[in-house]
Protein backbone atom coordinates (compact mmCIF):
# COMPACT_ATOMS: atom_id res chain seq x y z
CA UNK A 1 0.00 0.00 0.00
CA UNK A 2 1.37 3.57 -0.90
CA UNK A 3 1.69 4.86 2.88
CA UNK A 4 1.55 8.19 4.11
CA UNK A 5 5.19 8.50 5.42
CA UNK A 6 6.22 7.91 1.44
CA UNK A 7 3.89 10.50 0.27
CA UNK A 8 5.53 12.67 2.91
CA UNK A 9 8.68 12.15 1.93
CA UNK A 10 7.62 12.82 -1.72
CA UNK A 11 6.45 15.81 -1.24
CA UNK A 12 9.10 16.83 1.78
CA UNK A 13 11.92 16.49 -0.70
CA UNK A 14 9.69 18.20 -3.38
CA UNK A 15 9.69 21.31 -1.06
CA UNK A 16 13.40 21.49 -0.03
CA UNK A 17 14.33 21.27 -4.08
CA UNK A 18 12.18 24.25 -4.24
CA UNK A 19 13.56 26.24 -1.57
CA UNK A 20 17.41 25.02 -2.99
CA UNK A 21 15.83 26.60 -6.65
CA UNK A 22 15.77 30.82 -6.73
CA UNK A 23 12.53 31.86 -5.11
CA UNK A 24 10.29 34.50 -3.85
CA UNK A 25 12.45 34.21 -0.32
CA UNK A 26 16.07 32.93 -1.41
CA UNK A 27 16.40 35.16 -4.64
CA UNK A 28 19.34 33.64 -6.02
CA UNK A 29 18.23 29.71 -4.21
CA UNK A 30 20.09 27.83 -0.84
CA UNK A 31 22.84 25.40 -2.33
CA UNK A 32 23.02 23.88 0.96
CA UNK A 33 19.50 21.97 0.77
CA UNK A 34 20.28 21.13 -2.41
CA UNK A 35 22.84 18.59 -0.70
CA UNK A 36 20.06 16.95 0.79
CA UNK A 37 17.10 17.50 -1.26
CA UNK A 38 17.04 14.31 -2.92
CA UNK A 39 17.19 12.54 0.41
CA UNK A 40 13.54 11.90 1.44
CA UNK A 41 12.72 11.04 -2.39
CA UNK A 42 15.55 8.04 -2.38
CA UNK A 43 13.95 7.18 0.68
CA UNK A 44 10.18 6.58 -0.38
CA UNK A 45 11.46 4.84 -3.44
CA UNK A 46 13.69 2.33 -0.98
CA UNK A 47 10.14 1.98 1.09
CA UNK A 48 7.97 1.21 -2.46
CA UNK A 49 6.60 -2.27 -2.85
CA UNK A 50 6.04 -1.99 -6.20
CA UNK A 51 6.72 -0.51 -9.45
CA UNK A 52 3.53 1.81 -8.87
CA UNK A 53 4.03 3.06 -5.53
CA UNK A 54 7.79 4.27 -7.02
CA UNK A 55 5.53 5.76 -9.69
CA UNK A 56 3.41 7.48 -7.85
CA UNK A 57 6.72 8.99 -5.25
CA UNK A 58 8.11 10.47 -7.99
CA UNK A 59 4.86 11.67 -10.07
CA UNK A 60 4.21 13.49 -6.64
CA UNK A 61 8.01 14.48 -6.47
CA UNK A 62 7.84 16.03 -9.76
CA UNK A 63 4.46 17.58 -9.65
CA UNK A 64 4.80 19.66 -6.20
CA UNK A 65 8.39 20.73 -7.41
CA UNK A 66 7.28 21.95 -10.03
CA UNK A 67 4.18 23.81 -8.65
CA UNK A 68 5.78 25.14 -6.01
CA UNK A 69 8.78 26.33 -8.26
CA UNK A 70 7.32 27.82 -11.20
CA UNK A 71 4.09 28.59 -10.02
CA UNK A 72 4.48 32.27 -11.91
CA UNK A 73 3.43 30.36 -15.04
CA UNK A 74 -0.24 31.19 -13.90
CA UNK A 75 0.01 34.93 -14.42
CA UNK A 76 0.67 33.90 -18.57
CA UNK A 77 -2.36 35.98 -19.12
CA UNK A 78 -5.06 33.57 -21.15
CA UNK A 79 -2.74 30.42 -21.29
CA UNK A 80 -2.71 29.80 -17.17
CA UNK A 81 -4.60 26.21 -18.09
CA UNK A 82 -1.84 25.17 -20.34
CA UNK A 83 1.69 27.10 -19.19
CA UNK A 84 1.03 25.72 -15.43
CA UNK A 85 -1.50 23.34 -15.74
CA UNK A 86 -0.37 21.27 -18.41
CA UNK A 87 3.35 21.91 -17.89
CA UNK A 88 2.61 20.63 -14.31
CA UNK A 89 0.75 17.18 -15.48
CA UNK A 90 3.45 16.82 -17.80
CA UNK A 91 6.67 17.08 -15.47
CA UNK A 92 4.72 14.82 -12.98
CA UNK A 93 4.07 11.90 -15.32
CA UNK A 94 8.02 12.09 -17.35
CA UNK A 95 9.30 11.98 -13.10
CA UNK A 96 6.41 8.91 -12.70
CA UNK A 97 8.06 7.18 -15.62
CA UNK A 98 11.46 7.66 -15.01
CA UNK A 99 10.55 6.64 -11.36
CA UNK A 100 9.85 2.94 -12.77
CA UNK A 101 13.47 2.94 -13.47
CA UNK A 102 14.81 4.60 -10.57
CA UNK A 103 13.14 1.53 -8.57
CA UNK A 104 14.99 -1.07 -10.73
CA UNK A 105 17.88 -1.78 -8.72
CA UNK A 106 15.27 -2.04 -5.68
CA UNK A 107 13.05 -4.87 -7.39
CA UNK A 108 15.95 -6.34 -9.49
CA UNK A 109 18.48 -8.02 -7.19
CA UNK A 110 19.07 -11.19 -7.95
CA UNK A 111 22.94 -10.40 -9.26
CA UNK A 112 23.34 -8.20 -6.02
CA UNK A 113 21.80 -10.22 -3.67
CA UNK A 114 23.90 -13.31 -5.01
CA UNK A 115 26.92 -11.42 -4.44
CA UNK A 116 26.63 -10.84 -0.88
CA UNK A 117 25.60 -7.29 -1.20
CA UNK A 118 29.29 -5.90 -2.83
CA UNK A 119 27.19 -4.00 -5.78
CA UNK A 120 23.58 -3.15 -4.12
CA UNK A 121 24.78 -0.03 -2.48
CA UNK A 122 26.88 1.30 -5.11
CA UNK A 123 24.17 -0.13 -8.19
CA UNK A 124 21.47 1.71 -6.29
CA UNK A 125 23.23 5.34 -5.89
CA UNK A 126 24.96 5.09 -9.33
CA UNK A 127 21.59 3.79 -10.69
CA UNK A 128 19.43 6.70 -8.58
CA UNK A 129 21.73 9.12 -10.21
CA UNK A 130 22.03 8.21 -13.49
CA UNK A 131 18.25 8.11 -14.04
CA UNK A 132 17.41 11.56 -11.96
CA UNK A 133 19.82 13.24 -14.67
CA UNK A 134 18.05 11.01 -17.63
CA UNK A 135 14.37 12.69 -16.17
CA UNK A 136 15.72 15.91 -15.92
CA UNK A 137 17.25 15.39 -20.10
CA UNK A 138 14.14 14.20 -20.29
CA UNK A 139 12.07 17.17 -19.13
CA UNK A 140 14.64 19.83 -20.73
CA UNK A 141 14.41 18.27 -24.93
CA UNK A 142 12.22 18.19 -27.13
CA UNK A 143 8.61 19.87 -28.21
CA UNK A 144 7.38 19.96 -24.75
CA UNK A 145 10.65 20.85 -23.33
CA UNK A 146 10.84 22.78 -20.03
CA UNK A 147 14.24 23.01 -18.05
CA UNK A 148 13.44 24.49 -15.04
CA UNK A 149 13.29 23.14 -11.65
CA UNK A 150 16.01 21.28 -12.02
CA UNK A 151 19.59 20.28 -9.43
CA UNK A 152 22.09 22.39 -11.25
CA UNK A 153 19.63 25.42 -11.05
CA UNK A 154 20.66 25.35 -7.28
CA UNK A 155 24.12 25.90 -7.74
CA UNK A 156 24.46 29.74 -8.28
CA UNK A 157 25.86 30.64 -4.81
CA UNK A 158 28.42 28.15 -5.16
CA UNK A 159 29.60 29.10 -9.16
CA UNK A 160 32.82 26.95 -8.14
CA UNK A 161 31.19 23.23 -9.09
CA UNK A 162 29.14 25.37 -11.97
CA UNK A 163 32.63 25.41 -13.31
CA UNK A 164 32.73 21.85 -14.74
CA UNK A 165 30.28 23.37 -17.20
CA UNK A 166 32.35 23.52 -19.77
CA UNK A 167 32.54 20.03 -19.17
CA UNK A 168 29.34 18.30 -18.66
CA UNK A 169 27.11 21.13 -19.51
CA UNK A 170 24.47 21.07 -16.57
CA UNK A 171 23.79 17.36 -16.16
CA UNK A 172 27.35 16.60 -14.85
CA UNK A 173 26.49 19.24 -11.71
CA UNK A 174 22.85 17.54 -11.35
CA UNK A 175 24.87 14.11 -11.82
CA UNK A 176 27.14 14.94 -9.01
CA UNK A 177 24.51 16.81 -6.81
CA UNK A 178 22.31 13.41 -7.22
CA UNK A 179 25.25 11.53 -6.12
CA UNK A 180 25.85 13.20 -2.98
CA UNK A 181 22.11 13.10 -2.33
CA UNK A 182 21.87 9.22 -2.92
CA UNK A 183 25.12 8.23 -0.96
CA UNK A 184 23.70 10.19 2.18
CA UNK A 185 20.54 8.86 1.98
CA UNK A 186 22.22 5.18 1.55
CA UNK A 187 24.06 6.36 4.66
CA UNK A 188 20.99 6.92 6.61
CA UNK A 189 19.69 3.19 5.73
CA UNK A 190 22.59 1.81 6.64
CA UNK A 191 23.08 3.82 9.70
CA UNK A 192 22.73 0.85 12.36
CA UNK A 193 25.29 -1.24 10.36
CA UNK A 194 27.75 1.28 10.37
CA UNK A 195 27.74 2.70 13.49
CA UNK A 196 25.70 1.04 15.86
CA UNK A 197 26.79 -2.51 15.14
CA UNK A 198 30.35 -3.58 15.75
CA UNK A 199 30.76 -6.11 13.22
CA UNK A 200 29.64 -3.97 9.63
CA UNK A 201 28.30 -5.53 7.19
CA UNK A 202 29.05 -5.98 3.11
CA UNK A 203 26.75 -3.61 2.29
CA UNK A 204 27.58 -1.30 4.89
CA UNK A 205 31.49 -1.55 3.81
CA UNK A 206 30.90 -1.09 0.28
CA UNK A 207 28.71 2.06 1.45
CA UNK A 208 31.84 3.06 3.27
CA UNK A 209 33.62 2.88 -0.45
CA UNK A 210 31.23 4.78 -2.48
CA UNK A 211 31.74 7.50 0.01
CA UNK A 212 34.90 7.91 -0.44
CA UNK A 213 34.75 8.02 -3.98
CA UNK A 214 32.22 10.90 -3.74
CA UNK A 215 34.33 12.60 -1.72
CA UNK A 216 37.18 12.55 -4.00
CA UNK A 217 34.87 13.44 -7.12
CA UNK A 218 33.29 16.63 -5.23
CA UNK A 219 37.30 17.59 -4.23
CA UNK A 220 38.03 17.09 -7.97
CA UNK A 221 35.17 19.79 -8.95
CA UNK A 222 35.79 21.70 -6.04
CA UNK A 223 39.47 22.09 -7.54
CA UNK A 224 38.63 22.34 -11.23
CA UNK A 225 36.05 25.31 -9.85
CA UNK A 226 38.61 26.96 -7.79
CA UNK A 227 41.30 26.93 -11.22
CA UNK A 228 38.83 28.10 -13.64
CA UNK A 229 37.25 31.40 -11.33
CA UNK A 230 41.33 31.90 -10.55
CA UNK A 231 42.41 31.81 -14.08
CA UNK A 232 43.08 35.49 -15.58
CA UNK A 233 41.40 35.99 -18.72
CA UNK A 234 41.87 38.65 -20.76
CA UNK A 235 39.48 40.24 -23.53
CA UNK A 236 40.96 40.90 -27.03
CA UNK A 237 38.27 43.26 -27.63
CA UNK A 238 35.15 44.82 -26.45
CA UNK A 239 32.07 46.28 -27.66
CA UNK A 240 30.67 49.55 -26.08
CA UNK A 241 26.89 48.48 -25.44
CA UNK A 242 23.89 50.24 -24.15
CA UNK A 243 20.94 47.85 -23.31
CA UNK A 244 17.26 48.88 -22.39
CA UNK A 245 15.01 47.98 -19.84
CA UNK A 246 12.10 49.64 -20.48
CA UNK A 247 9.42 47.37 -17.60
CA UNK A 248 6.19 47.99 -19.39
CA UNK A 249 3.91 46.26 -18.45
CA UNK A 250 3.09 43.57 -21.08
CA UNK A 251 -0.66 43.08 -21.13
CA UNK A 252 -1.78 47.21 -20.52
CA UNK A 253 0.94 49.19 -22.09
CA UNK A 254 0.88 50.46 -25.93
CA UNK A 255 4.01 50.44 -28.44
CA UNK A 256 4.57 53.88 -28.64
CA UNK A 257 5.05 54.01 -24.68
CA UNK A 258 7.11 51.74 -25.16
CA UNK A 259 9.69 53.49 -27.86
CA UNK A 260 9.53 56.53 -26.25
CA UNK A 261 10.54 55.11 -22.73
CA UNK A 262 13.68 52.95 -24.82
CA UNK A 263 14.61 56.73 -26.79
CA UNK A 264 14.83 58.44 -23.30
CA UNK A 265 16.88 55.46 -21.54
CA UNK A 266 18.97 54.96 -24.63
CA UNK A 267 20.12 58.55 -24.82
CA UNK A 268 20.73 58.67 -21.13
CA UNK A 269 22.62 55.28 -21.66
CA UNK A 270 24.82 56.72 -24.55
CA UNK A 271 25.36 59.93 -22.75
CA UNK A 272 27.07 57.48 -19.79
CA UNK A 273 29.57 55.92 -22.13
CA UNK A 274 30.59 59.14 -23.71
CA UNK A 275 30.87 60.62 -20.35
CA UNK A 276 33.74 57.70 -20.06
CA UNK A 277 35.16 58.58 -23.87
CA UNK A 278 33.91 56.01 -25.05
CA UNK A 279 31.58 55.67 -28.48
CA UNK A 280 28.56 53.36 -28.41
CA UNK A 281 28.79 50.42 -30.47
CA UNK A 282 25.72 48.93 -30.38
CA UNK A 283 22.30 49.71 -28.24
CA UNK A 284 20.23 46.58 -27.50
CA UNK A 285 16.17 47.02 -26.72
CA UNK A 286 14.01 43.55 -25.20
CA UNK A 287 12.14 41.43 -27.16
CA UNK A 288 9.05 42.09 -28.57
CA UNK A 289 9.37 46.12 -28.18
CA UNK A 290 7.81 46.32 -31.56
CA UNK A 291 4.67 45.19 -32.47
CA UNK A 292 4.30 45.81 -36.48
CA UNK A 293 5.02 42.74 -38.44
CA UNK A 294 7.99 43.82 -40.72
CA UNK A 295 9.45 43.97 -43.91
CA UNK A 296 6.35 45.87 -43.60
CA UNK A 297 6.62 47.65 -40.83
CA UNK A 298 9.77 50.16 -41.93
CA UNK A 299 7.74 52.12 -43.47
CA UNK A 300 5.68 52.96 -40.88
CA UNK A 301 8.30 53.15 -38.53
CA UNK A 302 9.58 55.67 -40.72
CA UNK A 303 6.90 57.88 -39.40
CA UNK A 304 6.19 56.72 -36.32
CA UNK A 305 6.14 56.74 -33.49
CA UNK A 306 5.42 60.54 -32.96
CA UNK A 307 6.89 63.30 -32.18
CA UNK A 308 9.85 61.18 -33.19
CA UNK A 309 9.84 58.09 -35.42
CA UNK A 310 12.51 55.28 -34.45
CA UNK A 311 14.11 55.07 -38.03
CA UNK A 312 14.60 58.68 -37.20
CA UNK A 313 15.95 58.41 -33.88
CA UNK A 314 17.99 55.96 -34.95
CA UNK A 315 19.80 57.73 -37.33
CA UNK A 316 20.40 60.61 -35.10
CA UNK A 317 22.42 58.58 -32.85
CA UNK A 318 24.61 56.67 -35.40
CA UNK A 319 24.49 53.47 -33.62
CA UNK A 320 23.55 49.92 -35.25
CA UNK A 321 20.05 48.90 -32.98
CA UNK A 322 19.25 45.44 -32.22
CA UNK A 323 15.49 45.24 -31.51
CA UNK A 324 12.64 42.42 -30.38
CA UNK A 325 9.94 42.43 -32.90
CA UNK A 326 8.28 40.34 -35.30
CA UNK A 327 8.33 38.95 -38.63
CA UNK A 328 5.75 37.68 -41.63
CA UNK A 329 7.14 34.48 -42.82
CA UNK A 330 4.20 32.97 -44.97
CA UNK A 331 1.48 35.80 -44.61
CA UNK A 332 -1.05 33.46 -46.60
CA UNK A 333 -0.43 30.46 -44.06
CA UNK A 334 -0.86 33.41 -41.34
CA UNK A 335 3.09 32.45 -40.19
CA UNK A 336 5.13 34.72 -38.26
CA UNK A 337 8.12 34.94 -36.27
CA UNK A 338 9.69 36.46 -33.20
CA UNK A 339 12.66 37.85 -34.68
CA UNK A 340 15.54 39.90 -33.36
CA UNK A 341 16.34 42.73 -35.92
CA UNK A 342 19.42 44.44 -36.94
CA UNK A 343 19.70 47.90 -38.19
CA UNK A 344 22.28 49.59 -39.33
CA UNK A 345 23.44 52.86 -38.19
CA UNK A 346 21.31 54.43 -40.71
CA UNK A 347 18.34 52.94 -39.51
CA UNK A 348 17.93 50.72 -42.12
CA UNK A 349 17.10 46.72 -41.65
CA UNK A 350 19.89 44.64 -42.63
CA UNK A 351 18.43 40.86 -41.35
CA UNK A 352 17.03 39.10 -38.21
CA UNK A 353 17.53 36.16 -36.22
CA UNK A 354 14.26 34.04 -35.72
CA UNK A 355 13.55 32.35 -32.40
CA UNK A 356 14.48 28.62 -32.63
CA UNK A 357 12.89 27.14 -29.78
CA UNK A 358 9.24 28.10 -28.79
CA UNK A 359 7.26 28.00 -25.70
CA UNK A 360 4.68 25.32 -25.88
CA UNK A 361 0.99 26.14 -26.11
CA UNK A 362 1.80 29.51 -25.59
CA UNK A 363 3.98 30.59 -28.95
CA UNK A 364 3.68 27.07 -30.10
CA UNK A 365 0.46 25.78 -30.43
CA UNK A 366 0.29 22.21 -32.25
CA UNK A 367 -2.78 21.53 -34.69
CA UNK A 368 -3.03 24.90 -35.37
CA UNK A 369 -3.85 24.39 -39.12
CA UNK A 370 -6.94 22.87 -37.86
CA UNK A 371 -10.22 25.40 -37.53
CA UNK A 372 -11.29 24.04 -34.40
CA UNK A 373 -8.03 24.08 -32.43
CA UNK A 374 -7.74 27.99 -33.75
CA UNK A 375 -11.22 28.46 -32.65
CA UNK A 376 -10.37 27.16 -29.19
CA UNK A 377 -6.92 29.02 -28.88
CA UNK A 378 -9.03 32.42 -29.85
CA UNK A 379 -11.92 31.77 -27.15
CA UNK A 380 -9.43 31.12 -24.46
CA UNK A 381 -6.32 33.39 -25.09
CA UNK A 382 -8.01 35.90 -27.68
CA UNK A 383 -5.89 34.96 -30.54
CA UNK A 384 -5.80 32.01 -33.16
CA UNK A 385 -2.14 31.55 -34.18
CA UNK A 386 1.54 31.32 -32.30
CA UNK A 387 4.67 32.17 -33.59
CA UNK A 388 6.37 29.92 -36.50
CA UNK A 389 9.86 28.60 -34.98
CA UNK A 390 13.24 29.85 -37.13
CA UNK A 391 15.15 27.33 -38.90
CA UNK A 392 18.68 28.96 -39.14
CA UNK A 393 21.31 30.19 -36.68
CA UNK A 394 22.02 33.75 -37.51
CA UNK A 395 24.87 35.95 -36.57
CA UNK A 396 25.35 40.08 -36.59
CA UNK A 397 28.52 41.03 -37.28
CA UNK A 398 28.93 44.23 -34.91
CA UNK A 399 31.91 46.90 -36.07
CA UNK A 400 33.44 47.88 -32.75
CA UNK A 401 35.85 50.96 -31.95
CA UNK A 402 37.57 50.14 -28.44
CA UNK A 403 39.59 47.70 -29.38
CA UNK A 404 42.26 46.27 -26.48
CA UNK A 405 44.36 43.93 -27.93
CA UNK A 406 46.33 41.54 -25.57
CA UNK A 407 50.09 41.00 -26.29
CA UNK A 408 50.68 39.11 -29.81
CA UNK A 409 53.67 38.04 -31.83
CA UNK A 410 53.75 40.85 -34.18
CA UNK A 411 52.10 40.77 -37.59
CA UNK A 412 53.22 41.50 -41.48
CA UNK A 413 50.18 41.62 -43.76
CA UNK A 414 51.28 41.70 -47.56
CA UNK A 415 48.45 43.26 -49.72
CA UNK A 416 47.72 42.83 -53.35
CA UNK A 417 45.77 45.88 -52.80
CA UNK A 418 47.23 49.84 -53.15
CA UNK A 419 46.52 50.63 -50.14
CA UNK A 420 46.19 47.72 -48.05
CA UNK A 421 42.52 47.18 -47.34
CA UNK A 422 41.78 47.69 -43.38
CA UNK A 423 38.92 45.85 -42.06
CA UNK A 424 37.93 47.48 -39.01
CA UNK A 425 37.51 44.99 -36.22
CA UNK A 426 33.79 43.44 -35.49
CA UNK A 427 32.42 41.44 -32.89
CA UNK A 428 30.22 38.37 -33.89
CA UNK A 429 26.86 38.79 -31.79
CA UNK A 430 24.13 35.79 -31.43
CA UNK A 431 20.56 36.54 -30.33
CA UNK A 432 18.93 33.95 -28.97
CA UNK A 433 15.55 35.12 -27.82
CA UNK A 434 13.76 34.43 -24.30
CA UNK A 435 13.69 31.15 -23.85
CA UNK A 436 16.07 30.01 -26.16
CA UNK A 437 19.29 30.72 -23.99
CA UNK A 438 18.07 27.83 -21.88
CA UNK A 439 18.61 25.35 -23.85
CA UNK A 440 22.14 24.04 -24.52
CA UNK A 441 21.52 23.28 -28.32
CA UNK A 442 20.45 26.20 -29.18
CA UNK A 443 23.32 28.11 -28.01
CA UNK A 444 25.76 25.31 -28.94
CA UNK A 445 24.67 26.00 -32.74
CA UNK A 446 25.22 29.74 -32.51
CA UNK A 447 28.39 29.74 -30.99
CA UNK A 448 29.78 26.92 -33.25
CA UNK A 449 28.40 28.91 -36.17
CA UNK A 450 31.06 31.76 -34.71
CA UNK A 451 29.51 33.68 -32.32
CA UNK A 452 31.51 35.66 -30.15
CA UNK A 453 28.50 37.27 -27.59
CA UNK A 454 25.56 35.78 -26.53
CA UNK A 455 23.00 38.48 -26.38
CA UNK A 456 20.07 37.55 -25.55
CA UNK A 457 16.95 39.89 -25.36
CA UNK A 458 14.05 38.68 -22.90
CA UNK A 459 10.34 39.68 -21.67
CA UNK A 460 9.55 38.10 -18.77
CA UNK A 461 7.48 40.67 -16.97
CA UNK A 462 4.18 39.06 -17.58
CA UNK A 463 5.28 36.73 -14.95
CA UNK A 464 5.05 39.55 -11.94
CA UNK A 465 7.59 37.98 -10.18
CA UNK A 466 11.22 38.15 -9.25
CA UNK A 467 11.54 34.63 -8.83
CA UNK A 468 10.86 33.92 -12.58
CA UNK A 469 13.26 36.71 -13.43
CA UNK A 470 16.09 35.32 -11.02
CA UNK A 471 15.26 31.34 -12.23
CA UNK A 472 15.72 31.94 -16.09
CA UNK A 473 19.10 34.24 -15.35
CA UNK A 474 20.35 31.06 -12.95
CA UNK A 475 19.41 28.88 -16.11
CA UNK A 476 20.56 30.85 -19.22
CA UNK A 477 23.94 31.86 -16.54
CA UNK A 478 25.21 28.54 -17.56
CA UNK A 479 25.64 29.28 -21.26
CA UNK A 480 28.51 31.54 -20.14
CA UNK A 481 30.16 28.81 -18.48
CA UNK A 482 29.69 26.18 -21.05
CA UNK A 483 31.36 28.16 -23.66
CA UNK A 484 33.69 30.33 -21.98
CA UNK A 485 32.02 33.14 -23.26
CA UNK A 486 30.23 36.07 -22.52
CA UNK A 487 26.17 36.49 -22.06
CA UNK A 488 24.45 39.43 -21.91
CA UNK A 489 21.10 39.48 -21.02
CA UNK A 490 18.97 42.43 -22.36
CA UNK A 491 15.22 42.44 -20.80
CA UNK A 492 11.66 44.07 -20.15
CA UNK A 493 11.88 43.99 -16.57
CA UNK A 494 14.93 42.15 -15.71
CA UNK A 495 17.32 40.48 -14.75
CA UNK A 496 19.96 42.58 -17.55
CA UNK A 497 22.85 41.92 -16.75
CA UNK A 498 26.34 41.06 -18.31
CA UNK A 499 27.87 37.79 -17.22
CA UNK A 500 31.59 36.91 -17.73
CA UNK A 501 33.16 33.30 -18.68
CA UNK A 502 33.19 31.96 -15.20
CA UNK A 503 29.36 32.66 -14.37
CA UNK A 504 30.02 35.93 -12.48
CA UNK A 505 28.17 39.36 -12.70
CA UNK A 506 30.21 41.94 -14.25
CA UNK A 507 27.22 44.73 -14.49
CA UNK A 508 23.21 44.69 -13.84
CA UNK A 509 20.43 46.47 -13.40
CA UNK A 510 17.53 46.27 -10.28
CA UNK A 511 14.27 44.40 -11.67
CA UNK A 512 11.21 45.66 -12.56
CA UNK A 513 12.39 49.26 -13.16
CA UNK A 514 13.11 51.75 -15.63
CA UNK A 515 17.08 51.13 -16.38
CA UNK A 516 19.67 50.93 -18.62
CA UNK A 517 23.26 48.48 -18.53
CA UNK A 518 26.11 51.24 -20.31
CA UNK A 519 29.11 48.58 -20.29
CA UNK A 520 32.18 47.66 -22.00
CA UNK A 521 30.94 44.18 -22.98
CA UNK A 522 34.27 41.99 -22.99
CA UNK A 523 34.94 39.41 -25.86
CA UNK A 524 37.72 36.58 -25.41
CA UNK A 525 39.22 34.90 -27.47
CA UNK A 526 36.82 31.57 -28.85
CA UNK A 527 37.76 28.28 -27.13
CA UNK A 528 36.02 25.27 -27.86
CA UNK A 529 35.35 23.30 -24.74
CA UNK A 530 34.81 19.49 -24.26
CA UNK A 531 31.01 20.82 -23.99
CA UNK A 532 31.04 22.37 -27.08
CA UNK A 533 32.72 19.35 -28.93
CA UNK A 534 30.54 16.78 -27.54
CA UNK A 535 27.10 17.98 -25.91
CA UNK A 536 25.29 16.49 -23.41
CA UNK A 537 27.57 13.63 -23.38
CA UNK A 538 26.37 12.92 -19.64
CA UNK A 539 23.02 12.90 -20.76
CA UNK A 540 23.93 10.06 -23.40
CA UNK A 541 26.22 8.07 -20.98
CA UNK A 542 23.17 8.06 -18.28
CA UNK A 543 21.18 6.58 -21.04
CA UNK A 544 23.67 3.97 -21.84
CA UNK A 545 23.92 2.64 -18.85
CA UNK A 546 20.49 2.67 -17.73
CA UNK A 547 20.03 0.75 -21.30
CA UNK A 548 22.86 -1.82 -20.42
CA UNK A 549 21.96 -2.29 -16.66
CA UNK A 550 17.95 -3.27 -17.86
CA UNK A 551 19.52 -5.32 -20.06
CA UNK A 552 21.81 -7.16 -17.71
CA UNK A 553 19.56 -7.26 -15.40
CA UNK A 554 16.55 -8.74 -17.16
CA UNK A 555 18.79 -11.41 -18.96
CA UNK A 556 20.12 -12.57 -15.76
CA UNK A 557 16.99 -13.18 -14.57
CA UNK A 558 15.71 -14.80 -17.26
CA UNK A 559 19.20 -17.13 -17.28
CA UNK A 560 18.97 -18.30 -13.57
CA UNK A 561 15.29 -18.58 -14.07
CA UNK A 562 15.42 -21.10 -16.84
CA UNK A 563 18.78 -23.22 -14.69
CA UNK A 564 16.42 -22.96 -12.00
CA UNK A 565 13.84 -25.13 -13.44
CA UNK A 566 16.84 -27.32 -14.81
CA UNK A 567 17.79 -27.61 -11.42
CA UNK A 568 14.18 -28.57 -10.49
CA UNK A 569 13.80 -30.84 -13.02
CA UNK A 570 16.77 -33.01 -12.50
CA UNK A 571 15.71 -32.98 -8.87
CA UNK A 572 12.74 -34.78 -9.87
CA UNK A 573 13.84 -37.13 -11.96
CA UNK A 574 16.33 -38.18 -9.33
CA UNK A 575 13.61 -38.35 -6.81
CA UNK A 576 11.97 -40.64 -9.38
CA UNK A 577 14.84 -42.40 -10.41
CA UNK A 578 15.46 -42.79 -6.25
CA UNK A 579 11.40 -44.44 -5.65
CA UNK A 580 11.76 -46.44 -8.60
CA UNK A 581 15.17 -48.14 -7.49
CA UNK A 582 13.69 -47.99 -4.32
CA UNK A 583 10.89 -50.38 -5.76
CA UNK A 584 12.81 -52.74 -7.29
CA UNK A 585 15.23 -53.28 -4.45
CA UNK A 586 11.40 -54.31 -2.20
CA UNK A 587 10.44 -56.69 -5.01
CA UNK A 588 13.53 -58.11 -4.77
CA UNK A 589 14.01 -58.78 -0.98
CA UNK A 590 10.26 -60.45 -1.08
CA UNK A 591 10.80 -62.70 -3.27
Amino acid sequence: MFCFLQVFCSLFSGLLLSAAIPNEFLKLGNPLLALAALVPLYIAVTRSRSFKGAFWCCFLHGGFTHLLSSFWLGNFQGFAAFTLGASLVGTAFIEGFVGLFIYLPFAKRQLTQNSGGNFLIPLRIFSFSAVYVIYEWCKSTGFLAYPWGTLSMTMYRWPVIMQIADITGPYGVSFLLALINSTIAEGLLEFNSIVKKSGKTAQASSWIQVLKAVACLTLAVLCYGSYQMAKERTPVKYMNTVMVQQNLDTYNSNENEGIRISQNLTEDGIKELKNQDLSTDLVVWSEGVLGKNFPRAEKYYDKFPRPVPLISFIKKQKVPFIIGGSKTIDEEKHQYGNVAILFNKFGRVEGSYTKLHLVPFAEAIPFVEYPAMRKLVKKIAGFSYGWTAGKKYTLFEIPVSDLDVVDTEPVEIISLTNPPAKKKPTVMVSTPICFDDAFAHVCRGLFLSGSEVFMNITNDSWSKKESSEYQHFVVSSYRAIEYRTTLARCTNSGYSVVVGPDGRIQKDCPLFVEDYVAERIPVYQRVITTYAKFGDWVAYASLLFLFVFVLFEFNYEKTHTVIEISTELVKTRRRKTSVTTARTRTSKSSK
